[in-house]
């Protein structure tokens, strides 16, 4: 027969504060998709409410009404499509490189390479540097820019570490170079880090705002992020007009339904793709994570 567990106190402890953890985590998400559909009179009354009693689509018709939105989500996907690749095949391949022993002065490379994680250059000679090269208001500087990251090299160099030295070996044998050793037999073993790199690249990109702000003064070529600052800037521009309190209780947006609103759009594409690389993200950060 089955032994019945039994439940001491200190499991139901334990539930009840993970349960009241769980909570606090995910009720500011809730309340943020509720807030994005309340006008401004449900808001004054009920500010943490858990339902909407008047739902309305005012603050996503204000956003999507904007043409520079649709643009920003043009630039961002551009951005994506074309940031996302690059930046995948030179981490994996730094990565493989400096996993190998006989890659030549590869603690060296290493070193510098993560002294970088710690001292940059700052604004302005990066500036310069952008604007000597002629890449000022254009999609290639936010590309090329930020396209290599030490610490997802890192992961994916750890990753390389757990690999047995004799897949190498037997493909040496077999009359193989590096780059078909790399392409056809590491690549193929580092799905879970690299989907876990390439969720991280991909967050990154598209919470990319600041960059921008630097280098783009073409408003068509902003991408989504600058663009929902700005919309997010006009509507709290509108509140410190000087309106009475009688005239803002009857306009239906507000400066926190559009933000909220602007939250829920930018944040739904990665809410919806996370779930099929999760799998593969807690496996990858954790082997990746093994050796240092």
């Amino acid at each position: 027969m089955l032994k019945k567990k039994r439940i001491s106190v200190g499991n139901i402890i334990l539930t009840v504060i993970m349960v009241l953890w769980g909570v606090v985590i995910v009720y500011p998400f809730y309340n943020s998709i509720l807030v994005s559909f309340m006008s401004q009179a449900e808001y004054m009354r009920k500010p943490f409410a858990f339902i909407v009693s008047n739902p309305t689509l005012t603050a996503y018709e204000e956003i999507f009404s904007d043409s520079k939105f649709l643009l920003g989500y043009r630039s961002t996907l551009l951005i994506l499509v074309t940031k996302l690749p690059l930046s995948l095949v030179i981490t994996c391949a730094m990565g493989y490189a400096l996993s190998r022993k006989r890659f030549p002065f590869s603690k060296a490379i290493n070193n510098l390479t993560v002294f970088t994680m710690y001292f940059g250059g700052g604004t302005i000679p990066v500036y310069l540097l952008i604007k000597q090269y002629g890449l000022l208001d254009s999609y290639a500087s936010l590309i090329l820019l930020g396209s290599f990251g030490v610490y997802n090299m890192i992961l994916v160099k750890n990753f390389f570490y757990t690999l047995p030295d004799s897949l190498e070996e037997s493909a040496k044998i077999d009359g193989a170079n590096d780059i078909l050793i790399f392409a056809r037999i590491y690549i193929p073993l580092a799905k879970p880090i690299i989907a876990t790199v390439a969720l991280f690249i991909a967050v990154a990109i598209w919470n990319e705002w600041f960059s921008a702000m630097l280098y783009i003064s073409d408003p068509k070529k902003w991408p989504l992020q600058l663009v929902l600052r700005e919309i997010i800037g006009n509507a709290t521009d509108v509140v410190k007009e000087g309106m009475s309190e009688e005239e803002m209780m009857k306009k239906e947006t507000f400066a926190l339904n559009v933000q909220m609103a602007s939250v829920v759009v930018t944040m739904l594409p990665v809410m919806l793709v996370y779930p099929f690389l999760q799998k593969y993200f807690m496996q990858g950060l954790t082997v990746g994570a093994v050796k240092g």
